[in-house]
């Protein structure tokens, strides 16, 4: 994932809202959102393929953890997969409880990563640079790149934070379709990756979904494709069956009928 917008307790009726787009080859397969057997429980999420991980999801305990890879000229690929760690932090307790955990992880272990955790009470960025360095994100709006969180000294962070408060400013009726013209975004030049909805021939935006999570009602939408030519599906059955003992059966048949 490449960009990932995150209003955390500054929306009525909702702790957390989420917009993220997955830029990706085209050439790595993955599933979309499902009902998944994590490691302390259930949880929603999609899935890569190849390393087994996954890019977001959210646990049965309302943790919500997501990655976005940092650009290294050094790219080891003997290590553990980074998707591994949005695992690792759903079987939290808390959000608290995942970046503690992140932050004690040793020297050189991981390519360089942005990890995203958040609850209902809490929410941290974690940076891993060869090592950890952690940051406790107050209410408000956050965006997780592939460079520091909110750094407004990058252009697309800092035009994504403005388009983000813009939506949080306007009607509440109208957050879910402000995030969503965010997702398909696309900038005049020639830069592609200046875009939040990337088009660079065989690498680009290959996935966005639409989360919200609150007293407002929970909402799940996923775009397989990016966002600009394809449309999001309704996932959101797949966080009702998060509250209920249903298994895992129940939960795959939930996405292929929202799909």
């Amino acid at each position: 994932m490449c960009t990932l917008v995150a209003l955390h307790r500054c929306t009525p009726g909702a702790f957390l809202w989420i917009a993220a787009n997955r830029d990706e080859y085209a050439d790595r397969p993955s599933d979309g959102p499902a009902l998944r057997k994590g490691r302390n429980g259930l949880l929603v999420a999609p899935r890569d393929r190849r390393a087994g991980g996954t890019w977001w999801g959210v646990s049965a305990l309302g943790v919500f953890a997501a990655l976005t890879n940092r650009p290294t000229p050094d790219l080891d690929l003997t290590r553990r997969s980074r998707g591994q760690l949005v695992l690792d932090a759903l079987a939290a307790d808390c959000a608290r409880s995942a970046a503690d955990a992140v932050v004690r992880l040793g020297a050189n272990l991981y390519n360089p990563f942005n990890l995203f955790v958040a609850d209902e009470q809490d929410a941290f960025a974690v940076v891993y640079e060869g090592t950890p360095r952690a940051m406790t994100l107050d209410p408000g709006v956050h965006v997780i790149g592939n460079a520091d969180p909110n750094a407004r000294e990058v252009a697309k962070i800092a035009r994504t934070l403005d388009r983000a408060e813009a939506v949080v400013a306007g009607p509440a009726a109208q957050i879910a379709g402000g995030l969503a013209e965010i997702c398909r975004a696309h900038e005049a030049g020639d830069d592609a990756l200046a875009s939040t909805c990337v088009h660079r021939g065989a690498y680009g935006t290959r996935s966005s979904t639409l989360l919200r999570l609150g007293s407002d009602g929970d909402l799940l939408q996923h775009a397989e494709g990016p966002p600009c030519t394809n449309p999001y599906r309704d996932f959101t059955p797949l966080l009702a069956q998060l509250g209920s003992p249903a298994l895992l059966r129940a939960g795959e048949t939930a996405a292929r009928k929202a799909s």
